[in-house]
C-alpha cells in the first residue's frame, strides 16, 4: 500500500508541550527585553562588563541562531561545452542557407 500511513500521529496533530522548553522561552525572553536598570536588559548589562574580544564572541554565537547556515556546494563546470550566442547562432544558420542554395 503506497502512500498510506501505518503508524504515528495523525496528519494535523500539535506536538506536545515541553516544560523546559518553555521555561528557557520565558526566560529568555525576560534576560533580553525586561529592563533591569537605567534604561538597560540585563543582557545590555552583561554585554558592557565583558571584555571587547569576549563580546564580540558572544555577539558571534548568538548570531548563529538567527543566520542560516551555508553549505559548502560542490560545482562542476565544464568550460569546453560553451553555448552559442545568437549571433553565432544566426551565423551558423545564414551558413547553412548558403551550403543548400
Amino acid at each position: 500500500m503506497k502512500g498510506k500511513k501505518t503508524g504515528g500521529r495523525v496528519k494535523g496533530t500539535p506536538n506536545k508541550d515541553n516544560p523546559l522548553k518553555g521555561f528557557i522561552r520565558a526566560h529568555s525572553v525576560k534576560y533580553f527585553t525586561e529592563i533591569v536598570k537605567e534604561g538597560l536588559t540585563q543582557f545590555e548589562i552583561d554585554q558592557i562588563n565583558l571584555a571587547v574580544d569576549d563580546r564580540v564572541n558572544a555577539e558571534l554565537r548568538l548570531l548563529e541562531f538567527h543566520q542560516a547556515k551555508l553549505k559548502a556546494v560542490d560545482a562542476n563546470i565544464n568550460t569546453h561545452n560553451v553555448s552559442l550566442t545568437i549571433e553565432d547562432k544566426l551565423r551558423e544558420l545564414c551558413e547553412e542557407e548558403e551550403d543548400g542554395e
